[in-house]
């Protein structure tokens, strides 16, 4: 009876740190919801291995994110879980315009359990020829910190990629990141991107028709 009630317990407490919620004191930048700008946030998934979960947040851009590691399954919170694995998580989506390179990106993370192997976090970017281009962040910081027996951490961990000019015009982007064990829960996952104010196509193909009506001329 002992060993039954202490199994109970174990299971308890290992559905309380799956559990946890949210994003706590998530890293927001000021420029968040102005113009030149995108945001999706996921607080509940759908998919656990191999499917698509698209944002649930209001107003998020249609971006898509996959766990990759198999055995994985979504808990009645809504989290991601694997107890054998450990889980591959890639977010993807086009740029504003599916032609511009943002200049600065902000990924929040929520776990708990297991915790994040923080050096995996990468951002790649693509544009239109096939060119590709894969950076480290520049910074992350440990935002919230909770122990959640029977072992691990809640925790909100925020990334961010402070990227300038780059030599390519990305039409896609892709960020990932994994466990760094197995029984980590995936609870929620916020990213934004600011870019720099470009000409739109049309108004490309106007300078260059005009530039070209100069050159006749002269």
């Amino acid at each position: 009876m002992r060993f039954i009630a202490f199994c109970s317990f174990i299971a308890l407490a290992a559905s309380a740190s799956v559990a946890e919620a949210g994003l706590v004191n998530p890293l927001i930048p000021a420029w968040a919801g102005q113009a030149n700008t995108q945001t999706a946030t996921w607080d509940s998934f759908t998919q656990a291995s191999g499917g698509a979960n698209t944002p649930d947040g209001p107003g998020s851009a249609p971006f898509s994110l996959m766990n990759f590691a198999p055995g994985a399954f979504v808990t009645g919170s809504g989290n991601i879980y694997s107890i054998n694995s450990a889980l591959y998580v890639m977010v993807t989506g086009g740029t504003r315009n599916n032609q511009l390179s943002p200049i600065n990106v902000f990924m929040n993370v929520a776990t708990s359990g297991s915790l994040l192997s923080y050096g995996s976090a990468r951002l790649s970017l693509f544009d239109s020829t096939g060119n590709s281009i894969s950076l480290a962040p520049t910074s992350y910081e440990i935002r919230y910190d909770a122990p959640t027996p029977p072992q691990g951490s809640a925790q909100t961990v925020a990334f961010v990629w402070s990227l300038g000019s780059l030599p390519l015009a990305a039409s896609g982007f892709r960020v990932e990141f994994m466990a760094g064990a197995p029984s980590m829960a995936l609870d929620a996952v916020r990213l934004d991107l600011q870019y720099i104010p470009g000409p739109a196509p049309f108004a490309l193909m106007g300078l260059a028709g005009m530039l070209s009506r100069r050159r006749r001329r002269s």
